[in-house]
């Protein structure tokens, strides 16, 4: 076996603790919420006379709150670490989805998704940057692995969403009840991994560490929003996000009411697709290790083919092309996130420039849902949205071509070149 191979499994073997509470922890906080939100929409509409569009307006509530969220939580991480941001997080997850018990008006419906807002960008960009501290070699695996956990939620959500739904409970009362997981497991188990002492936890409480003569966050910031690719990054992602986000807040109701797929066709089709997204997380995460920049190019077009993908679906055999590519392209995003900032811009300021991009991935969950909706709202069907939201993702596609990874060693390569120090930007926070 070679030193390389050694390294890689003993990284992988050294911080397995922290793969399994992330991964529960972004199931609660996002999985959880985020696969909740579609079954939600219709029950809505038919309990208050909501359209599409207001409906659709939560998940916009949710993303705008997350975007500030993403890059407060990733500059908070750099200053004091992550030990209470995401205590806090895991809280504001559990209030949230029982909020909704009391979502007879739009503004309390609007406020839940805004604090779900704040929970899951609050917990997932805190990850994002606790694990892409913790693993150098396998950065894109560990994080498939841990964001593999958002689409657990669409593969049990749907399982538990359907029958409740089909038995006549309402809405609000299965949704206030999702919210034992964060405040019975999520904080808990927090708090008890924190509590010990180890390397890990000292990772995870880490601050930034300035080095001699060099450049500060705001400084830092400064340099690279000069930069003409860091922009193009960012539209794109925002293009891609927008789409993907569009996509699976809508695409129950799409099934339902532009195909005339019952529920319980609807929620196996949906599972299906989560599971599929589940393997197609890691697995993009191992590619993005190994062709980085050049593998998330590819999930970005496989995207765009994938929304064409729904217009045929007629029946079970093109049902099943639609969502097999669907799920594997929303399996590679939100993956690509901390691999496409860390091979593009560097391990400086981690937590800031994740956060940077992060934004970029909230404000396009958040404008893709809703005005998707409008364009049910105006053409009576989905149809002319999909074609719009395909040219969206093909164009998120095209931006990102010109950028090369800057800080990427390829694996031919990794053998001449012994791997970085495991945290060498890093002190330990004080609190």
């Amino acid at each position: 076996m070679s030193p390389i191979a050694r390294t890689t499994r003993q990284e992988m073997m050294d911080n397995w603790q922290v793969l399994v509470v992330a991964f529960l922890l972004v199931f609660f906080s996002f999985g959880v919420p985020n696969f909740s939100l579609p079954f939600m929409y219709k029950p809505a509409m038919d309990e208050f006379g909501w359209s599409n569009t207001q409906v659709n307006l939560l998940s916009t509530a949710k993303f705008l709150i997350g975007a500030v969220a993403a890059l407060g939580m990733g500059i908070m991480v750099d200053k004091i670490g992550g030990k209470t941001a995401v205590l806090l997080g895991a809280i504001a997850g559990g209030v949230a989805m029982g909020l909704f018990l009391f979502a007879t008006v739009l503004p309390i419906y609007y406020l839940a998704g805004a604090i779900l807002g704040l929970s899951a960008s609050s917990i997932v960009a805190a990850m994002k940057v606790v694990v892409s501290r913790l693993f150098e070699i396998n950065q894109g695996l560990a994080i498939g692995i841990v964001l593999s956990a958002t689409s657990m939620g669409q593969t049990l959500m749907p399982l538990v969403w359907g029958p409740l739904l089909e038995a006549g409970v309402n809405w609000r009362h299965i949704a206030s009840g999702l919210s034992l997981g964060s405040l019975l497991i999520s904080a808990p188990l927090w708090m008890f991994f924190m509590s010990r002492k180890g390397d890990t936890q000292d990772v995870i409480n880490a601050s930034t560490k300035q080095e001699a003569g060099s450049t500060g966050m705001w400084e830092h910031f400064k340099v690279i929003s000069k930069e003409k690719g860091i922009w193009l990054v960012i539209i794109g992602v925002f293009l891609v996000s927008a789409v993907d986000q569009a996509m699976t807040q809508n695409y129950v109701t799409y099934l339902r009411n532009d195909k005339g797929f019952n529920l319980n066709s609807v929620a196996w089709a949906s599972s299906y697709a989560g599971i599929l997204a589940v393997i197609a997380k890691p697995s993009a995460g191992w590619i993005y290790d190994r062709f980085s920049i050049g593998g998330i190019k590819f999930f970005y077009f496989l995207l765009s083919l994938s929304v064409l993908l729904a217009l045929p679906v007629a029946g079970v055999f093109s049902l099943l092309i639609f969502l097999t590519v669907q799920g594997v392209a929303h399996g590679g995003l939100i993956v690509e996130i901390p691999v496409l900032t860390r091979h593009y811009l560097g391990p400086r300021n981690l937590g800031m420039t994740i956060g940077l991009v992060s934004v970029a991935v909230n404000l396009g969950f958040a404008a893709g849902p809703p005005i998707l909706g409008y364009f049910v709202d105006v053409f009576g069907t989905y149809k002319i949205g999909l074609i719009v939201y395909s040219v969206v993702a093909l164009a998120g596609f095209l931006l990102l071509l010109p950028i090369q990874p800057r800080f990427w060693t390829p694996p031919s390569q990794r053998q001449k070149k012994a791997p970085e120090a495991a945290m060498p930007n890093f002190q330990p926070a004080r609190v």
